[in-house]
């Protein structure tokens, strides 16, 4: 019996590039496809591209304003009636045939993996390959298998490494886990492996099958300034809340060899090793964010009996620890850094009477 899939994609402002998007999914061999579309807002001809595909596996829902892709792909989702879900940008296009059989045959053969990953190929605007070396991210989607708390503790150490696109996952797991955070508009994929990856080992394949386009300055994920910032606070957001639903022995495999007592003999331990985490170094250049969370997590433990008598007694932790930390952690330098960068960007001549009517009280 064919797996069947319902194939989600969201698009917005792609007409130049949906059509092969859309012919590389209904390519596909060996599955039942469903394909569902929904337009988040276009304005250049998209809808019109993606109608004149006369095809009975498509369901196409236009929307007449511009939401976001998150709220556009968890619609769909809501929708879906497949066995399995995968997802696919609008800009993006298959390169395998049959990815989607092959990747469905895995998940049925382990009941318990929740989703499997591949890699992707990058392409710029024309369609022509850009090698992974000539690019800063190009080797950060070449991962192995780890455990559920090995990818855990990749994801905290180091960030976002599942290639979105070429993702298929069971739709059940969406009911367990929920879908997409819409509040996040960088990372509701990190967001989402992390729950994921929380109750449910998953499945990554060395083989490419997605074209991945390079657009800079032109797609959703490009490293302009708003999204760089918005970026490093959405991370902030997401580590806030990174160990909440952890399993004991899900975050012992994870975390055991940077323990101060691996042995974790009481819930107090649990919490307040997860605490000290936010205090390890991170890849993520995200340490004076990490250790903000940590102080904030500290404050609640000593504000309990139980946690404070534990922290005293086995990490040598009280009120003057919690002191001296607060003098370390300097959140004012970010924001000086990001003044400087300014001056320079705008200039001195246009920076500095503004800051000098600011001082003397007299408004912007």
């Amino acid at each position: 019996m064919n797996a069947t899939v319902s194939v989600v994609m969201a698009t917005y402002n792609h007409a130049r590039f949906v059509a092969q998007t859309i012919e590389s999914v209904l390519s596909q061999r060996g599955v039942d496809v469903e394909f569902l579309i929904g337009d988040d807002g276009s304005t250049d001809g998209t809808r019109e591209v993606v109608t004149a595909f006369n095809d009975p596996r498509i369901a196409f829902f236009p929307n007449a304003v511009n939401r976001g892709a998150a709220l556009a792909i968890n619609e769909l989702i809501a929708r879906a009636r497949g066995e399995f879900v995968a997802i696919i940008n609008s800009d993006d296009y298959w390169i395998d045939d049959e990815k989607l059989v092959r990747e469905a045959a895995i998940l049925r053969e382990d009941p318990r993996l929740a989703a499997c990953f591949s890699r992707p190929v990058f392409v710029d605007k024309d369609g022509r390959t850009i090698e992974g070396a000539a690019l800063s991210f190009g080797s950060v989607f070449h991962q192995g298998n780890r455990s559920q708390g090995r990818w855990l503790r990749h994801f905290f150490d180091t960030g976002n490494c599942l290639c979105h696109p070429t993702v298929l996952i069971r739709r059940s797991c969406y009911d367990d886990v929920g879908r997409y955070d819409t509040r996040l508009a960088q990372l509701p994929d990190l967001d989402m492996w992390i729950r994921l990856v929380k109750r449910y080992p998953i499945r990554v394949e060395e083989r490419a099958t997605i074209a991945f386009r390079i657009r800079p300055g032109e797609s959703a994920s490009s490293q302009t300034a708003a999204n760089s910032i918005r970026t490093i606070n959405e991370h902030f957001l997401i580590a806030s809340r990174f160990f909440e639903g952890v399993e004991r022995d899900v975050f012992l495999d994870g975390f055991g060899d940077v323990l101060v007592h691996p042995e974790l003999p009481r819930a107090e331990h649990i919490a307040i090793e997860q605490a000290l985490q936010y205090f390890r170094f991170n890849d993520q250049g995200l340490m004076n964010a990490y250790r903000l969370i940590g102080i904030s997590e500290m404050q609640r433990l000593l504000g309990s009996a139980s946690h404070r008598a534990v922290l005293a007694a086995d990490y040598a932790i009280d009120d003057r620890w919690f002191h001296t930390r607060l003098g370390e952690i300097d959140v004012l330098r970010p924001w000086l850094m990001a003044a400087a960068g300014d001056l320079f960007r705008r200039g001195w001549n246009t920076w500095l009477p503004k800051l000098d009517r600011a001082m003397r009280g007299r408004g912007k």
